[in-house]
């Protein structure tokens, strides 16, 4: 019966121990007629092991594990045969005798195993019986019984062909003869696997699906096979056999079946073979079942293809006079087409939506294949964007969309980042990678632009003009600025955000060029571009592009040095006059923006102006820029800072900066000094305005200004506001301590104005306080005793100083045991 209805799983056990009992029974009656040497019980016995094979009820699963239980009989049988001296029977008459088995399976299975053994003893040609046993077995049509029947006589067979080289080559046949019987085989196998899909009901139909799939194999070993013959040379398979194989597949029309014989072939045969055949493959392709998934095929040829040519010299050698890259551009298309077409749905005629995803895969896979291949060839990856721009557009125009999501999306990512990892500014200059972008919604053009801004950064790729910062900038557009359809989400995430504007400002670092002139436009430009980005992003790029123009004043120096010693090299028209200006600029916008990082700038542009300074031509000529920074920073210090914790820090950084210029005049320093220690002085929480006063003394003994009357006037101002503070609030004794560290600071750099006298009274007064406190703030006294204890100790190493003079000059203390 050729319909099939497989019973459940205890049937199937029970049916299949019932058939393995009868095959070892048998099994034993074969063994024991075989050691008598009785062939016609062996042939008797052989027959009923066979038999068995005959069951409908079986699953394909089970009726593989009996088949290979009666395989490993057979081969008893089939040594027997091979032995004339036990069975005394010609070969022919033994050829002849088996085909009058009652059943036609016992039969054929009897006739390929005595054929082997015919073959085997040369008393006729191989090619007479390997004809006639493939016409034979034909007579089986029942797909699972016939499937393994054709898959015995290949096992029994693969041994016994006149292939080149054998020693059944020449009356036994040729190549063509060895080939022929595969082949026929091959061709017989794949039609009954495919018809296993119409035996049984159509509910079990997923099921039989799967089965069917698991018995491939029997089917791929005749391809294994054609691969292991010796005449399977590169012409022979490009002329004889490959066209037959392809015509074949194509025939039969069914989806699993074209699936895994493409891929099959693949595996199978070598990569030259492919590279010499590759235009007859990939017309092939193009003739499937629609509902044949092109992807792991050609991925996969590709990716073997770009191993074997990629590293080895016999690979290029294949390659000469092959332009692979166009023969797969060529008929990719047909491919990516018939990949578009709409199918219908399961169960109804409605067409459904196209997928891209696969499409889009098979393109990145060729951008990887061509980038191993042709690694320099960057109108070869421009031509792949431009028709996977024309797929897309297509793909949209289908099914409505107006951009690509989901996984087609992140395909289309995976296409544009392949060649960044090679080219990476290079693929700026490609005609399609914009028009490709354009598919792509915000997000998805967003992880486009980080990857190549990782690229970039992370490889350091240098932007060398104007051009090349226009079409990055421009490629990166997600994260420079907000677009049509920024998601109003955009910057939740102030972590991811920040994280990517960083790396978006350290663009600004990248620029490199011999000419200062056009090293400044980019920098104008780049500057261009973040005040684009509204906030939140201009707080983090602009401090960025604040420092980056720093980096042109050495470089400006140096320009103005070369032509000072005699180089005639043409003037820049980019100064540090003007460097400046654009920092101060840049300073400016970002106050609006974050004003507590614009105050720091400002003071840092101060003494980067200093800096200048010193090393100018003519020093004091920056004097008034340095006097412009620091003039900003108090105003935005005074108009922006208003948290008191938030000014006291701001406080330190002035002092810093201050006490390190040297090139402003004398007015306008004891200005901007007075101003300082008046706003240190107004600070509400009276423990931070004692310490910033304090700091504020460092501002009148330094490389600009040197008055020791201004220091104490400073550190008496302290003392003043500090006894108060501290009788009504003990915990703040530990200030009474950092006080005496500030005399003793300036006593060592010899500000006479500062005494032994003042620090004998500071240390008694430390002394008092601290105990005083023990009673009432006993952890921060003890605190301030540790202090005051390392400070004691100080003085008695400067008391023991080696040099004489510095030993005098604290010989006077009286220090505390």
């Amino acid at each position: 019966a050729m319909s099939t209805n497989f019973s459940g799983a205890d049937d199937q056990d029970r049916l299949l121990d019932e058939a393995t009992a009868v095959v070892k029974e048998q099994a034993f009656y074969l063994k024991r007629a075989i050691d008598n040497d009785n062939t016609r019980e062996a042939l008797k016995a052989a027959s009923n092991v066979i038999c068995e094979l005959r069951t409908s009820l079986l699953s394909p699963k089970n009726y593989y594990e009996l088949y290979m239980q009666v395989f490993q009989e057979m081969q008893h049988l089939h040594a027997y045969f091979c032995d004339k001296n036990r069975h005394q029977r010609k070969m022919v008459d033994l050829y002849e005798s088996v085909q009058h088995a009652g059943n036609i399976l016992p039969r054929l299975y009897l006739l390929a195993t005595v054929g082997s053994a015919y073959i085997k003893s040369k008393e006729v040609p191989a090619k007479e019986i390997l004809l006639d046993v493939s016409e034979l077995c034909k007579g089986v049509q029942h797909p699972l019984r016939g499937l393994f029947l054709r898959y015995y006589l290949s096992q029994m067979m693969k041994d016994k062909l006149p292939d080149t080289g054998s020693g059944y080559e020449g009356e036994g046949g040729d190549i063509n003869d060895a080939f022929e019987f595969i082949f026929n085989n091959f061709n017989e196998s794949n039609r009954l696997w495919v018809r296993i899909q119409h035996q049984g009901p159509a509910k079990d139909k997923q099921k039989r699906e799967k089965e069917r799939h698991d018995l491939r194999v029997l089917v791929g070993a005749n391809l294994v096979r054609m691969s292991q013959l010796e005449g399977m040379t590169v012409e022979y398979y490009s002329t004889q056999a490959l066209p037959k194989i392809l015509e074949h597949i194509i025939s039969v029309k069914d989806t699993m079946s074209q699936q895994y014989l493409f891929e099959s072939m693949i595996q199978v045969f070598p990569d030259e073979f492919h590279i010499r055949t590759l235009e007859q493959l990939l017309l092939a392709y193009a003739k499937a079942q629609p509902s044949v998934d092109m992807k792991p095929i050609v991925v996969t040829l590709m990716n073997r293809l770009a191993a074997f040519l990629s590293d080895s010299s016999a690979g290029q050698s294949e390659l000469a006079g092959i332009d692979v890259f166009s023969l797969f551009r060529t008929h990719l298309t047909h491919i990516l087409e018939r990949c578009m077409q709409p199918l219908p749905s399961s169960g109804s005629q409605v067409a459904a939506q196209p997928e891209i995803g696969p499409c889009l895969e098979i393109q990145a896979a060729f951008m990887q294949f061509t980038l191993s291949l042709y690694p320099d060839k960057i109108h070869y990856v421009d031509l792949i964007l431009g028709s996977t721009c024309e797929i897309v557009k297509k793909w949209c125009n289908t099914t409505g969309n107006s951009n690509v999501i989901g996984s087609g999306a992140e395909k289309v990512v995976d296409l544009l980042a392949t060649p960044l990892k090679t080219l990476s500014l290079s693929v700026l200059e490609m005609e399609h990678t914009t028009a490709l972008m354009e598919f792509l919604d915000f997000n998805t053009r967003k992880k486009v632009a980080i990857s190549m801004v990782n690229i970039v950064v992370a490889e350091n790729h240098y932007l060398p003009s104007v051009d090349a910062v226009n079409a990055l900038f421009n490629y990166i557009s997600p994260l420079v600025r907000d677009e049509s359809d920024t998601p109003a989400t955009e910057g939740q995430d102030k972590l991811a955000f920040v994280a990517e504007q960083q790396s978006v400002a350290k663009l600004a670092h990248q620029i490199r060029s011999d000419d200062l002139d056009m090293e400044f436009q980019m920098m104008s430009t780049i500057r261009g571009f973040f005040g684009k980005g509204g906030p939140q992003r201009l707080a983090i790029t602009l401090p960025a592009t604040f420092y980056a123009a720093l980096g042109l004043l050495p470089k400006v120096r140096a320009s103005d040095q070369r032509r000072a010693e005699g180089e005639e090299s043409p003037v820049p028209s980019v100064s540090a006059k003007k460097v400046f200006q654009f920092v101060h600029k840049t300073i400016s916008e970002l106050q609006k923006v974050a004003p507590e990082a614009a105050l720091h700038l400002w003071f840092v542009a101060a003494g980067a102006a200093d800096q200048a300074d010193r090393i100018a031509a003519s020093p004091g000529a920056l004097g008034l820029i340095c006097y412009e920074f620091l003039t900003q920073g108090f105003i935005c210090f005074e108009e922006e800072v208003t948290e008191t914790n938030k000014q006291f820090q701001a406080v330190f950084i002035m002092v810093g900066t201050l006490s390190n210029i040297t090139c402003m005049e004398e007015e306008n320093y004891d200005l901007i000094s007075q101003k300082v220690t008046q706003h240190s002085g107004r600070l509400l929480k009276k423990p931070l305005q004692i310490r910033a006063v304090a700091a504020c003394s460092h501002l009148f003994w330094c490389q600009a200004k040197r008055d020791g009357h201004l220091v104490l006037s400073c550190l008496q101002k302290c003392l003043k506001s500090l006894q108060p503070l501290v009788d009504s609030d003990s915990a703040q004794v530990g200030l009474w301590v950092e006080m005496l560290d500030k005399y003793i600071y300036f006593f060592e750099v010899l500000v006479e104005e500062v005494t032994v006298a003042f620090i004998q009274q500071m240390l008694d007064l430390c002394s008092a306080h601290i105990e005083e406190a023990s009673h009432s703030a006993a952890e921060e006294a003890g605190k301030a005793r540790n202090h005051f204890k390392e400070v004691v100790k100080h003085l008695r190493v400067m008391q023991r100083n080696s040099n004489p003079d510095v030993a005098d000059r604290f010989a006077e203390l009286n220090l505390p045991v």
